[in-house]
C-alpha cells in the first residue's frame, strides 16, 4: 500500500514515500496504543492511559518528543536486553559443561568397573592354563597358594574354587571374615538338578558363564564365572559319584558302556598336535559386589575426590539392567552411596552403562550432586548486578555496540536454524489466532467532516487537524456500527505520492455518501484507506494492515470506488478492471466477505461513476473468486521493482491469508448450518492451492534488472496444514481457539468494568486537546 505523510494543510499535502521514525508518541504527541487485545483488562489499561493523557499531556518535556531520545532509550534497552540474554545462554552452557563434566567422570568410572570385571574373570583363563599342561597335579596340591597369588594379582576376586568332574573340591579363601564357604565343598554340579543345566551349558560353550550379580545364601550379593578345563591328561569318561541334597542323594549314571556315553562323555577340543582333551572340571571365580568395585573406588563420588565448580559431592547408584530374581526386591541395586539405597529415585542423574556382552553383563551407574543440579552458575548474579549495568551505561555513548549485537544476533540466528519448524509453527499459530484484532486502532472520520476535507488527506494530517475518531475496543466498534454506522471506501490510488490528485474517485465518495442517504442506509462514519492508516510510521502501518480485515469486517456497508481516471505516476488509465486486479483492493474485499459469508445479501456495492450496483457479479469483473485471489493481485511494490529493496507487500499479508485460510478450513470441519458460502470458497482454493497460496514470487530490483524468487508459502504451508490436522484431531478443550470474522453484536462481546463509566463517543474521539 503507497504511504505518504502528513502536510500541514489538507488542500497543499506533499506527498513521498519517506517513513516517519519509530517513536512512542507521534508527532502531534498523541500516544500510540497497543490495541492487540480486545479483553476488558486490555480495556481497562487502554482507557486509563487514554483518559490519563487528557491531563497530563502537557506536562510531558519537550526532550521526551524527540525521536532521538526514545532512539537512544531502545538502543540501551537493546544492549541490556542482548546481554542479559547472553548471560542466560552463557549460564546455561555452564551449567551443561559442570553435567558433562559429571558425565565423563561416570563414563570413567563405568570403564574402571567394566575394566575390572574383565580383569577378575580372566582369572579363570589363567587358572585353566596351568591345570591344561599340568600332569602332576601341581596345580591342585598347590591350590591355595596359587589362588592366593592370583587373587592379589588380578584383584576384585572374593574367592576361587575348582570343582574336578565337577564336584567342589578346592575353595580359597575357604572362611573369611567375609563368608564361610565350607558348605559348598562336596557340591556335584552335574549331579544338582538345580545346578545340572547351568553346568552342562558352561561345558558346551567352551566360554566363561556368568550368573549375577546374585544373592547368596551365605550372605552378601556377588557375580560367579564358571569355566570348563579340557585337557589331555584327563580321563575319557567321569567317574562314577554320588550328591546328597535336602535327604535325596543323587548317583551318576556311568555302569554301562552306553549311558558313559551319554552322561559321563564330554570330548574337548583337539591340541594343536592333534591329541584329545576331555572335561577335567570347572574352575570357578566368586566375587562379591563389594570386593568387585573396591579397585575402582567408587566411594570416592561422595568422599569429595572430584571437584567440578561448586560441586564435590556426588550420589551413586550402580544396578543390573536386568536384575536377577533374588534383586528384584532392590530393583537390582547392588552398589550404591549412603544415600542412594535401593529406594533412592535420582531428580535428574548422569547415567553411564558398564556393559560386557560376551559374557551377558549390562549394568548402569547414575551419578547425581549430593545438593542437586546448581540452577544458576556462581558468576551469574555478577554479570547480572554488576557487568550488565556497566554494559548499560557504556552503550550510551557507544553506537557501534548496536551493530555488533545485531551481528551477534544474525549469529544466533543461525545457530537456532534447526529450530525452524518450531519458530514457523509459532508464527502460524499467532497469524490465525490474531487475525481479527485491532492491532492498531479502527481511524474513523465523521461523515460531515468526511465531505468537507474538498481532497484526500494523509493519516497523520487527519490526525492533527482532530479529525479522527480512534476506536481500539470491539465493543465500542460494535455500537458504532448497529448504532451509527461505518462506511468502507475501498479504491485504487491514482498516484504513487497522493491517492487522488484530481479528487475523481474523492467526488465519487461524495455521489456515494449521497445516493447512499437518499436510500435511507444509515452511516455517520467513514473509513479511508489514506487517512485511517498511518502512512509516515512503518511498525503503526504494518499493524493497521495487519487489521485490514478486523476493519473491514467490522463495517456495516462497503463500498467499492473504481471512477474511470488516470494514474498520475504512470500515465495508464484506471477503471473497474484495474480496480479488481489491485491485491490491496482485494484483500478489502475479502475482509468483508469473510464477515458477511453468512449473509445472504451482503451490504456491498460498486461505484464506477455511474451509480452504485451490486458488488459481487458486477459487470462480470469483480467476483468472489477474484476478491480471493489476493496474490494473484497487482502489488504497487513490485510494479516500482522494490525501490530502497523495500519488503514486498505479498510478504507482509502471508499471515492474513493463512487467517483467513484457518478459518474456511474450520467453518467447514464445523459444519455450520450457514457454512455454504464458505465451503463454495474452501473448494476454489483447494481446487487450485497453488494458484492462491504460491509457493514463491519473484522479487525484483534495481528496475527490474534484479530478480530473485523469494519465499512465500513453500516452508509455511505443508506445516500448516499438519497443524490444522493436529488442531482437528485434538479434543474440544485442546483445539486452538480462533475466533471468526463474524457480524458480532454487543451482545456477543465481554463485559467491561462497569466501575470505570464510559466517555460519550465525541469525548473518545478527542485526540488531544
Amino acid at each position: 500500500m503507497p504511504s505518504f505523510p502528513a502536510g500541514d494543510d489538507p488542500n497543499t499535502d506533499i506527498f513521498d514515500l519517506s517513513m516517519g521514525g519509530i517513536e512512542s508518541f507521534d508527532n502531534s504527541g498523541s500516544f500510540q496504543r497497543d490495541c492487540s487485545s480486545s479483553d476488558a483488562t486490555q480495556f481497562r489499561a487502554n482507557r486509563s492511559l487514554k483518559l490519563a493523557k487528557g491531563t497530563t499531556q502537557h506536562r510531558i518535556p519537550a526532550w521526551l518528543r524527540y525521536s532521538r531520545t526514545w532512539a537512544v532509550v531502545a538502543t540501551v534497552l537493546t544492549i541490556v536486553i542482548a546481554s542479559v540474554w547472553r548471560f542466560v545462554l552463557d549460564d546455561e552452557e555452564e551449567r551443561q559443561f559442570f553435567r558433562d563434566s559429571v558425565q565423563e567422570i561416570a563414563d570413567r568410572y563405568a570403564q574402571d568397573i567394566k575394566r575390572q570385571g574383565v580383569t577378575s574373570l580372566s582369572s579363570l583363563q589363567a587358572l585353566a592354563a596351568m591345570i591344561k599342561f599340568d600332569d602332576s597335579n601341581f596345580t591342585v596340591h598347590n591350590f591355595d597358594g596359587i589362588a592366593g597369588s592370583l587373587i592379589k594379582a588380578y584383584k576384585g576376586i572374593s574367592n576361587l574354587q575348582l570343582a574336578p568332574f565337577g564336584t567342589v573340591r578346592y575353595i580359597h579363601p575357604l572362611v573369611d571374615a567375609k563368608m564361610d564357604n565350607r558348605g559348598a565343598l562336596g557340591h556335584a554340579l552335574l549331579l544338582d538338578p538345580g545346578r545340572r543345566e547351568g553346568a552342562l551349558n558352561t561345558i558346551r560353550s567352551g566360554s566363561i558363564q556368568v550368573v549375577g550379580p546374585v544373592t547368596l545364601l551365605q550372605g552378601g550379593v556377588a557375580i560367579i564365572g564358571r569355566y570348563s578345563i579340557f585337557t589331555r591328561f584327563a580321563p575319557k569318561f567321569l567317574p562314577a559319584e554320588s550328591f546328597t541334597k535336602a535327604g535325596v542323594t543323587y548317583h551318576s549314571n556311568c555302569s554301562t558302556p552306553e549311558t558313559q556315553l551319554l552322561n559321563c562323555y564330554f570330548p574337548g577340543p583337539l591340541e594343536s598336535d592333534g591329541v584329545p582333551t576331555h572335561f577335567w572340571g570347572f574352575a570357578t571365580v566368586l566375587t562379591l559386589t563389594s570386593d568387585l568395585v573396591a579397585p575402582v573406588e567408587l566411594q570416592r563420588l561422595q568422599e569429595g575426590a572430584h571437584r567440578i565448580g561448586g560441586l564435590s559431592q556426588f550420589d551413586y547408584q550402580l544396578s543390573a539392567e536386568v536384575p536377577h530374581a533374588s534383586l528384584a526386591d532392590v530393583n537390582g541395586v547392588f552398589a550404591h552411596s549412603f544415600r542412594a539405597g535401593p529406594g533412592w529415585i535420582p531428580e535428574d542423574p548422569v547415567t553411564a552403562y558398564v556393559d560386557l556382552p560376551h559374557f551377558g553383563i549390562k549394568w548402569v551407574l547414575k551419578v547425581e550432586p549430593v545438593d542437586g543440579w546448581p540452577r544458576m552458575s556462581a558468576s551469574f548474579w555478577f554479570h547480572l548486578c554488576v557487568f550488565l549495568p556497566l554494559t548499560g551505561l557504556l552503550g550510551l555513548g557507544m553506537g557501534v555496540c548496536i551493530i555488533s549485537d545485531i551481528r551477534r544476533k544474525a549469529l544466533q540466528v543461525e545457530k537456532l536454524e534447526e529450530y525452524k519448524k518450531d519458530v514457523i509453527s509459532s508464527d502460524i499459530i499467532m497469524s490465525v489466532s490474531n487475525v481479527d484484532l485491532l492491532q492498531f486502532p479502527m481511524c474513523l472520520m465523521s461523515v460531515d467532516h468526511f465531505m468537507n476535507l474538498r481532497r484526500l488527506i494523509s493519516h497523520e494530517t487527519a490526525r492533527d487537524l482532530n479529525k479522527l475518531c480512534f476506536v481500539d475496543d470491539s465493543k465500542r466498534l460494535a455500537h458504532l456500527r448497529d448504532e451509527e454506522g461505518i462506511l468502507f471506501f475501498s479504491h485504487q490510488w491514482a498516484g504513487f505520492f497522493h491517492p487522488d490528485e484530481e479528487n475523481i474517485q474523492y467526488n465519487s465518495m461524495l455521489a456515494t455518501c449521497d445516493e447512499l442517504k437518499q436510500k435511507k442506509a444509515r452511516f455517520q462514519w467513514t473509513w479511508v484507506d489514506c487517512f485511517s492508516i498511518p502512512q509516515a510510521t512503518v511498525v503503526q502501518q504494518q499493524s493497521a494492515i495487519n487489521s485490514l480485515l478486523a476493519y473491514a469486517s467490522h463495517c456495516s456497508i462497503f463500498v467499492a470506488v473504481a471512477p474511470a481516471c488516470k494514474h498520475s505516476d504512470l500515465l495508464s488509465e484506471l477503471d473497474v478492471h484495474t480496480y479488481s486486479s489491485r491485491a490491496w483492493c482485494r484483500l478489502e474485499q475479502l475482509g468483508y466477505l469473510m464477515a458477511s459469508v453468512h449473509e445472504h445479501t451482503p451490504s456491498a456495492y460498486l461505484n464506477t461513476g455511474q451509480g452504485l450496483t451490486p458488488l459481487w457479479g458486477a459487470e462480470g469483473v469483480v467476483t468472489e473468486a477474484t476478491s480471493l485471489d489476493v496474490m494473484g493481485g497487482n502489488f504497487t511494490c513490485c510494479a516500482r521493482h522494490h525501490p530502497d529493496g523495500e519488503k514486498c507487500d505479498k510478504q507482509r499479508i502471508v499471515g492474513v491469508m493463512l487467517g483467513i485460510f484457518w478459518q474456511l478450513l474450520q467453518i467447514r470441519r464445523d459444519c455450520p448450518p450457514d457454512a455454504t458460502r464458505s465451503i463454495e470458497l474452501l473448494h476454489l482454493i483447494e481446487g487450485n492451492l497453488q494458484h492462491y497460496f504460491p509457493s514463491t514470487t519473484t522479487y525484483s530490483t534495481d528496475g527490474g534488472n534484479q530478480n530473485e524468487n523469494i519465499d512465500l508459502f513453500a516452508s509455511v504451508m505443508p506445516i500448516f496444514l499438519e497443524l490444522f490436522k493436529q488442531d482437528s484431531d485434538a479434543s474440544v478443550d485442546d483445539k486452538l481457539m480462533v475466533p471468526r470474522l463474524s457480524r458480532v453484536t454487543e451482545d456477543d462481546l465481554p463485559e467491561v468494568d462497569q466501575e470505570l463509566p464510559l466517555p460519550p463517543i465525541a469525548a473518545r474521539c478527542t485526540l488531544r486537546s
